[in-house]
């Protein structure tokens, strides 16, 4: 039915709603205390965890994503596999609150690393790849064995989502999701990361992020390797500067796609100032050489009319 015939009744009839509460997943980010930080959302004390998920749950929100404020760390991460550190205490309090919630798990070492690194280095500073699988896969089938559903390893490096997906595979548990991250280097990651204590010591996450300037490209071929390592679905963020990406994706995989907003991303943009416009300007460059050339014609004929 062309749109401009159609009656009232029938358009409403046709219309379909493409989001609901019920297809959210909240950030649950996990703390020592309740005054830790910038307040973000979703950000409560281990103790809130059970009254916060039945309140979500009550709103029609069927899925969380626990991020854990590390507990001691050292160069190994050993806190992120002894029993009782707070991701796996969150994730049975989670389930004991709200049993069919679906639980998906942040699979990193920076908030268990001492230098907020997500990956284990060799004294030399080189990134120790088969130690930091080992660890991401261990951590992988402790939160599973502790009742998460979908487990998100974050640290993006080649490799490491076929560590993860063999190591639930031999170990009995082929049915829990691994759902990777496609995350673009962006500066409206600094308030989770203030927040969570994940700022790395040299300063960024270069080198395991997609670059934005080449984003448009490299997001493609790096969830081919995902997928061929085994991932069930792909996480991108941050959406809020992404959403040219999230598009070529959806044209491009027959997976899941989760677009995750970085927790208070847009307050995070409009309050950053000249960075916030370098975000801005970023979104710009891979949304096509004819908007920009549109945009600075503007410019230039707005200053050729203010010289007048």
């Amino acid at each position: 039915m062309h749109p401009s015939r159609a009656r009232s009744a029938v358009r409403a009839l046709m219309h379909v709603d493409l989001l609901h509460a019920r297809v959210l997943t909240a950030p649950l980010l996990v703390l020592p205390k309740k005054t830790q930080g910038p307040g973000l959302p979703g950000a409560v004390p281990l103790s809130q965890v059970g009254i916060t998920v039945r309140r979500w749950a009550g709103l029609g929100i069927r899925g969380v994503k626990i991020f854990a404020y590390g507990n001691r760390r050292d160069m190994w991460a050993t806190a992120a596999l002894q029993r009782g550190n707070r991701m796996l205490v969150a994730i049975e309090a989670v389930k004991n609150a709200v049993p069919d919630m679906v639980v998906t798990t942040e699979v990193c070492g920076c908030s268990w690393t001492h230098n907020g690194e997500c990956a284990l280095f060799t004294p030399d500073g080189q990134v120790d790849r088969s130690a930091t699988f080992g660890l991401m896969a261990a951590m992988a089938h402790a939160h599973a064995e502790q009742g998460a559903d979908i487990v998100s390893p974050t640290a993006m490096i080649d490799g490491s989502v076929r560590a993860v997906r063999d190591y639930l595979n031999q170990n009995g548990m082929p049915d829990v999701g691994v759902n990777p991250n496609l995350a673009v280097h962006t500066c409206l990651y600094g308030p989770f990361k203030a927040l969570m204590g994940t700022n790395p010591d040299r300063g960024d996450r270069r080198g395991m992020q997609l670059e934005a300037g080449r984003a448009d490209r490299d997001v493609l071929l790096q969830a081919d390797r995902w997928l061929a390592e085994g991932a069930d679905a792909l996480t991108l963020q941050p959406v809020l500067t992404c959403t040219d990406l999230l598009v070529r994706l959806r044209d491009h995989v027959r997976v899941p796609l989760v677009a995750y907003s970085t927790s208070g991303e847009y307050a995070a943009l409009t309050a950053l100032g000249e960075q916030g416009l370098v975000e801005y300007h970023a979104g710009l460059l891979r949304a096509g050489a004819d908007l920009i050339l549109t945009y600075a014609a503007e410019q230039v004929a707005r200053a050729l009319e203010a010289a007048r």
